[in-house]
Parts: C-alpha cells; structure tokens; sequence
C-alpha cells in the first residue's frame, strides 16, 4: 500500500521540504533531482509554491516508468497509455482521466521549457508509482513487475480490434478478468516456447500475471504482463457456447447429455447446442479453477462450453464437449 496518498501528497512534500507555501509563485523554483526505479533522469522536478506541490517532467518519468507519451493536438494535452491505465495532462486543468472517471489532485500540470510538468500526485494516484520527496529529491518506485498478481483460468473469450490489439477473457463474466495484451507482454507456453496472439484458443487454460492496477469494469480490466498457456483442447478449431445449462441427463454408458442455450463465441458457434459429456471432458469452476464432476453439472447454471467443429446437423446440433467451465455454482 502507498505511504503517501493525494490528500497528502502536496503538504506532506512541501513540509518535508520546510517551503514558504505562501510564497509568490512567480519566485525562481527550487530544483530537486529525480530518480526512476534506482535510476536519474535527465531533467529535474521543481517546487510549484504557487500551487503547493512538487511538479516532475512528466515524458521522462512516464517513459521510465514503461509507459507510451503521445501529444494529442486536438486535445492539446499529454497522452499516458501502458497496458489498461491510460489518462492526459493538460495544461492549466486539474482534472485527469482515471478508469471511467475523472480525478482531481489538487495541482495543475505546467508546461516549463517546452515540457509537460505534472504534481506528484498525478505519478502516485494516475501512474500507480510510489513516490517518496526529500529535500533534494524525487524518488519513484515501480514495483508492478515484483508484486504483480497472478490469475490461472480458462479463455473465455478472445477479442480483436481493428487496429490489431488483442485481449482475451479469463473465467467468464461474473468471476472473472478481461487482459489486455501488448507488445510487452511475454507470451509462452509451459515449455517455454514463444507464443504469438494469434497462436491463443479458446477453452486453454493459462496462467497470467497482471498489472495491480483494474479499471472497475464488470469484469475488471488490466493489462497482461505475462501468459503462459498450461494446456489446449485437442481440436484444432474450438468452438464455444456460453450460457444455461436448460437440460442435463445421464445415460445407462456412463456419459452425459447437456443442453446448452445462449451466446455463440465465434461466428459459427451455435446458440444452442446438445453435447456429450464423456471421460475426457474437462469440467471446472471458474471462481477456482478447481475440477467438477459430471454429477456437479445441474439446471440453471451458467456455463461455457468448449466443442469441437464435428457437428450433427440436427437441431439443435450435437457435438462432443471437450471442457466445461462453470460460471456459478450451487
């Protein structure tokens, strides 16, 4: 947890620096050295006494930090992006994109020698960085890499955008987490193989590691720092029907038949399919990931369910189910 939050970040810096907060802004600002995970920057920060805050060059310290800095013109504003966290500072506006608000950190961004300055705050509550200010200096710690959490489930989903980003679903809708994968984030199988986007399916299971940062979407998002894919369905091509489990009955074989009615996952996944629940079939919760039975399989539940392409072409369709995630459980 930060030692240091917004409330506090302005007074807490400026009595750390015994400042004069009633100075005249217009007075020559003190310089403080600024240090990015052990390393310094180029430029230095400064002491805004107008606004009572340290103000640090936002580029250097955002691009330290891992983060893209674009200038959107039209917004005249300083873009931030790394993974889901991705907010702007505009000059002389306290107010700064955070999930699906905005937020207020009590300081304005300042433009100083043709660079965007921002208040600490901004590095602290927007960046997600510890922040520490001395007498001399600004220190900024990213520890998104040492504690970063980890998240083993069943691809739920997979969607791409036209410009080709890429971001897969983890253990459904109520339970689960939507990642956002990009360039940076390290894509292998158990082996250690390098893997591509493209190369993930529906219905593997995988272990991610995330950024603690999660909009507070339903589900949550974030960015994936790494994947790594611990099993796949045998089928080359996986389909997939998510929805409620309308029927389910066993056989004198030993197999079980289940009627699933809902939402496609692909273009040619059926709404409502007939599958076969057979020995090889997967069945796990997705809050846990813990295996189910056939037996544990009831009415009314919401599922995802992984098939192959070989379908009858009766109606509803049967096919054969491979893997059976279950969404809510009795």
């Amino acid at each position: 947890m930060k030692t240091i939050r917004t409330g506090m970040m302005t007074m807490a810096a400026l009595a750390v620096l015994g400042t004069n907060i009633v100075s005249a802004a217009s007075e020559p600002e003190k310089e403080l050295a600024v240090h990015v995970n052990g390393s310094a920057i180029q430029q230095a920060a400064i002491v805004d006494k107008g606004q009572q805050t340290v103000l640090v060059p936002l580029r250097q310290v955002a691009e330290s930090l891992g983060y893209e800095v674009s200038w959107n013109n039209e917004r005249k504003a300083a873009e931030v992006q790394r993974g889901a966290i991705a907010s702007y500072a505009k000059v002389g506006e306290d107010r700064y994109p955070f999930g699906n608000m905005y937020k207020t950190l009590g300081a304005k961004p300042r433009l100083l020698n043709g660079s965007t300055y921002v208040p600490v705050a901004f590095v602290d509550e927007i960046l997600q960085a510890e922040v520490h200010v001395t007498d001399s200096a600004v220190t900024v710690v990213d520890e998104e890499a040492e504690k970063a959490p980890v998240r083993t489930g069943t691809i739920t989903a997979i969607n791409k955008t036209a410009d080709g980003n890429v971001s897969i679903a983890l253990g459904g809708y109520e339970t689960g987490i939507i990642l956002h994968i990009s360039e940076e984030t390290k894509l292998t199988d158990a082996a250690g193989k390098v893997l591509k986007p493209e190369d993930l399916k529906l219905g593997m299971e995988v272990e991610a590691t995330h950024q603690k940062f999660m909009a507070m979407s339903m589900p949550p998002q974030t960015g994936a720092l790494s994947i790594v894919v611990k099993s796949s369905l045998e089928s080359a091509e996986v389909l997939g029907t998510t929805g409620k489990v309308v029927s389910i009955e066993p056989d004198q074989e030993g197999t079980y038949k289940m009627l699933v009615e809902g939402r496609g996952l692909t273009a040619t996944s059926p709404e409502k399919v007939a599958l076969i629940i057979n020995d090889k079939t997967v069945i796990v919760n997705a809050r846990d990931n813990k295996a189910l039975k056939p037996e544990e399989l009831k009415k009314d539940m919401n599922v995802f369910a992984f098939y192959g392409p070989k379908l009858t072409r009766s109606l509803p369709p049967i096919g054969v189910a491979e893997k059976i995630v279950v969404e809510t459980a009795e």
